[in-house]
């Protein structure tokens, strides 16, 4: 008995879904549990375990064998732009330069061999899917930078009112900030603590600064490092200018959370069509069908 083109896609299409569940179940059985509970006792880990996703593993050993060669044919331009993806998404799993060198090439190897055999076996849907994993490492650096762009966007105000009040105690600027960092920990901490370090290393403030401006792509970090800047230049009082730019800030706050929920009104329109429109028409086909007394066997 031979099986027809669409019913050999369908079966391809369920034995994938179905190796994506596994995994999937699989990473969710091993994580552990991030739900702390009332009881709960700290215990010093025996050992570390590793955190990343096990399809980055696999293609991380694979990538390990062509990793020296590759790594010498890439160009510094190229190598530079990459680091800078990986701290705009704050290197999710220890991300770095090495490991993703390493995981792209064990994609590329993989997933190119896996759509390869759908391909010669006729399932040309399936093989278009497979060879779409290639961009996963892409693709997760992508919405964690998004995902740390936002944190920044909502941690952005409060940080810097609670600077201003520190500013304004009579503690200087860097150790207000100092401060601050220690007692708002969060994303943004992490990024300012990143440019105290420069300071501390011998950067100067501006330079500093503006390299934390060219590692977040967010748009009220930036114009709050203009304002600071304009402000030091200009020789105005720092507790002042940092009231009037929190001020600001949380006036782009509360436009960027309008922007976010318009852009969330077609998605939401269209789950929902996609839900329901399929069942709106097997209910009004059906009794279309039933009533106008058609037989069905017939």
């Amino acid at each position: 008995m031979t099986l027809s083109y669409p019913l050999i896609i369908l079966l391809g299409l369920f034995s994938m879904v179905c190796v994506g569940l596994a995994v999937w179940g699989y990473h969710l059985y091993s994580k552990p549990t991030e739900v702390a509970d009332e009881d709960f006792i700290p215990v010093v880990p025996k050992k570390k375990q590793d955190q990343t996703f096990i399809l980055h593993r696999i293609t991380e050993r694979i990538g390990k064998i062509f990793f020296a060669s590759v790594n010498e044919a890439l160009p510094e331009e190229r190598k530079a732009g990459i680091r800078r993806r990986i701290e705009a998404a704050g290197a999710p799993e220890g991300m770095n330069l090495d490991r993703y060198i390493r995981r792209k090439i064990g994609e590329v190897v993989l997933y190119t061999v896996v759509s390869a055999y759908f391909l010669a076996s006729g399932s040309v849907i399936i093989a278009l899917i497979a060879l779409a994993f290639i961009g996963l490492t892409d693709l997760q650096l992508y919405q964690a930078a998004k995902k740390r762009q936002d944190d920044v966007q909502t941690q952005l105000p409060d940080f810097l009112d609670v600077l201003a009040v520190t500013v304004g105690a009579g503690l200087n600027f860097r150790q207000a900030l100092s401060r601050v960092c220690d007692a708002m920990p969060g994303v943004l901490a992490d990024e300012f603590r990143v440019a105290l370090r420069q300071m501390d290393m011998g950067t100067s403030r501006r330079e500093a600064f503006v390299q934390l401006r060219k590692r977040n792509n967010n748009e009220a970090l930036g114009k709050f490092v203009t304002a600071l800047q304009q402000a030091e230049e200009l020789g105005a009082p720092l507790a002042d200018a940092l009231q009037t730019i929190s001020s600001d800030m949380r006036r782009e706050d509360a436009q960027y959370l309008r922007q976010k929920a318009q852009k969330l009104n077609p998605r939401v329109t269209g789950v929902t069509a996609a839900t329901m429109l399929p069942g709106l028409i097997l209910l009004i086909g059906g009794g279309l069908i039933l009533g106008s007394g058609i037989s069905i066997g017939g």
